[in-house]
């Protein structure tokens, strides 16, 4: 069965998801200042990219973890790899 996406999109290639990445970054960064709201909103983005029929949730998962794996990597390297 094929999805029918709710919502235009800019193109055709949608791996990883672009939202779900820099929403997990933000989550990472903005959790690591103290912001609770952060991974409910994330994952609200996330959510949202399903819902639209946008994204394949295999998508969702990898820009996901792309976006919290790169954010973690950037606070360690900004941080002058010290041990957290």
């Amino acid at each position: 069965e094929t999805v029918v996406p709710l919502v235009r999109t800019a193109g055709r290639h949608s791996f990883p998801s672009s939202h779900a990445t820099s929403a997990a970054a933000a989550a990472v960064v903005f959790g690591g200042l103290g912001v609770r709201a952060a991974w409910p909103l994330a994952a609200a983005v996330c959510a949202s990219r399903l819902v639209a029929g946008v994204h394949y949730p295999s998508d969702v998962a990898a820009g996901a973890a792309l976006g919290a794996l790169t954010a973690r990597l950037g606070t360690h390297w900004m941080r002058g790899g010290s041990r957290d």
